[in-house]
């Protein structure tokens, strides 16, 4: 969904900043697109081309957030409940391939972000996540990517006053960008740490790993971890640092800091009011910070660098800002101020809103051999379907289009062993296997291709072999391809009538035209055949209705109606 032509940065250009750098802010940089610390590239796609979905509820926002297909969702105003310490509204992303987006300027998620669980190639834009104050206790990140997840992308968002941290990469994740992002505090606390990248010294999953970049962000009043490393090679370039005294100060006030076995590259960079801008404090004989071409305003304490750190193995010296063009370009467009989700596509066009996929409740359906339950949470709608042995239901599903639909449906398993059902619809039939979930009250999506009808079809879900069967709670409907239309033919009398056309005519060249009943020409072919279905052809892909027909040869002008079925 994202154009990657070249744009030159005509904001910037518009506050006399632009300077001879060109960067497009559609197409990821940086350490997300590489595999591991090589020069090998990936391609950070998130949800890729897959049709947008507009959420507006939390669950939803969830459900899509960790099913097994690709996702490109918009975020359509606040959702979420807000959270403390270690309860509350949550965002777990735990599969691979999604973008999530917030729709307007300052889409605000009440709930902080959790990538996990392995999950790649994922694009977070254009969301504000407000955390409820920063605090001494262990509470949840504003957002933690953790787990051996990679190749991420956290593009024009805002993470204010996280309870922990505002956005940490922790535990074997890699290669991970930041850009056009704020970290900051609007409340004054000694625990306002912003980024963390490792969590420990005794982080073996992370031994050549967390790399991550940060390019065009804007730290204000944070106290420490702008960032502070373990690990990883971390390249922080063209970003603008600021303290405020009302918020932020004393000798606890700590800048880029490179911790045990962490290489940084801190490049072209902003600081202003800082305390301790360059901290080596916490390098553990490891760590090395190479400090290149920055400039120090009103700042007190270290602004020299220790070691070599490394050479990026990704191009970015093309659009790489001078220093003194950094704090109005950062200033001017970092954090969630993107008007639209492909603002930056300059060939936009505003497409209609999408669709929403149709939903089905399993209860609703007609259950034989099985029951109506709700006491497991976590289920959508009034509750959901627990088999018997043998068990089935069937709910009438209602499609306009003829083809081939896939049905993501909701269940959970907490047998332990996998269990199939068997979905039918007409004469199709799929057996489709639901994996253990741990518990009954764990909820997954499964998804089944099947053929449908146009208009009503009954849907039947039924357990195999006399075996139980998952619980059902609902599903999506989501057509996949459309059946492919017959080919457009003539009526037995309009054959007839063809058939005398043809007589006589000389079947080497002759023209044959065919207009609509109000006269204006609809096709026009030449043939070199006597054939009636071979003239017929031209009828190929019409609208039924009556046409004109006219044959033309060798002076010979012949006319009938005809009527397409």
């Amino acid at each position: 969904m994202f154009d990657v032509s070249n744009r030159i940065l005509a904001v910037l250009c518009g506050l006399a900043v632009c300077a001879s750098a060109a960067v497009d802010q559609c197409k990821p940089i940086g350490w997300a697109t590489r595999s591991g610390r090589t020069s090998t590239e990936f391609n950070v796609t998130g949800g890729g081309n897959a049709a947008p979905i507009t959420v507006t509820t939390f669950a939803d926002l969830q459900k899509y957030a960790k099913d097994s297909s690709p996702r490109v969702i918009y975020i359509d105003g606040t959702l979420g409940d807000g959270w403390s310490g270690t309860s509350g509204s949550r965002l777990n992303i735990t599969a691979s391939n999604k973008t999530i987006i917030g729709l307007k300027p300052g889409t605000l998620l009440k709930a902080p972000i959790h990538i996990t669980s392995k999950a790649s190639n994922i694009i977070v834009r254009n969301i504000v996540i407000q955390g409820p104050g920063s605090n001494a206790d262990q509470a949840w990140d504003n957002l933690t990517i953790e787990g051996e997840a990679k190749n991420i992308w956290i593009d024009h968002c805002e993470f204010w006053d996280g309870q922990d941290g505002n956005a940490d990469v922790v535990k074997g994740s890699d290669n991970v960008t930041f850009t056009w992002c704020i970290f900051g505090y609007k409340k004054k606390s000694t625990h306002n740490l912003s980024n963390l990248i490792g969590s420990s010294d005794n982080e073996p999953v992370s031994e050549g790993k967390l790399n991550v970049t940060y390019m065009f962000n804007w730290w204000k009043a944070a106290n420490q971890r702008k960032p502070r490393c373990r690990y990883g090679n971390v390249h922080v370039v063209n970003n603008l640092l600021t303290g405020d005294a009302s918020i932020t100060s004393g000798t606890d006030v700590l800048g880029v800091s490179a911790g045990h076995m962490c290489k940084v590259r801190t490049e072209r960079n902003v600081f202003i009011n800082e305390s301790n801008p360059i901290y080596t404090g916490n390098a553990n004989g490891t760590g090395v910070n190479e400090v290149i071409d920055n400039i120090f305003t009103n700042c007190s304490g270290n602004t020299r660098g220790t070691g070599t750190s490394f050479t990026p193995p990704y191009e970015y010296e093309s659009f790489m800002l001078k220093a003194s063009d950094v704090e109005a370009a950062v200033k001017a467009n970092a954090g969630a101020t993107l008007k639209s989700p492909t603002e930056c596509n300059a060939n936009y066009v505003e497409p209609p809103p999408p669709t929403p996929d149709k939903q089905y409740q399993a209860e609703k359906g007609t259950i034989t051999g099985g029951a109506f339950e709700s006491s497991n949470a976590g289920y959508h709608g009034d509750g959901y379907v627990n088999f018997d042995k043998g068990g089935d239901f069937v709910v009438k599903v209602k499609v306009d289009t003829a083809g081939q639909y896939k049905l993501s449906i909701d269940f959970a398993n907490g047998s332990g062993e996998s269990r199939s059902l068997t979905v039918s619809a007409g004469l199709d039939t799929v057996t489709a296997p639901f994996k253990a979930t741990n518990a009954w009250t764990v909820w997954e999506t499964a998804d089944v291709l099947i053929n449908l009808a146009a208009g009503e079809n009954a849907v039947k879900f039924a357990t195999v072999g006399g075996n139980d069967g998952p619980n059902i709670d609902q599903f999506d409907v989501t057509l996949v391809k459309a059946a492919a239309k017959p080919d457009s033919t003539v009526n037995d009398s309009s054959k007839t009538r063809i058939a005398e056309m043809l007589s006589g005519i000389s079947p080497k060249t002759y023209r044959v035209s065919l207009f609509d009943t109000k006269g204006s020409l609809v096709r026009r072919m030449n043939v070199e055949s006597a054939k009636v279905g071979d003239v017929a052809w031209i009828t190929r892909g019409l609208p039924a209705g009556l046409y004109v027909m006219r044959m033309k040869s060798a002076g010979t002008e012949r006319r009938r109606f005809i009527t397409v079925k």
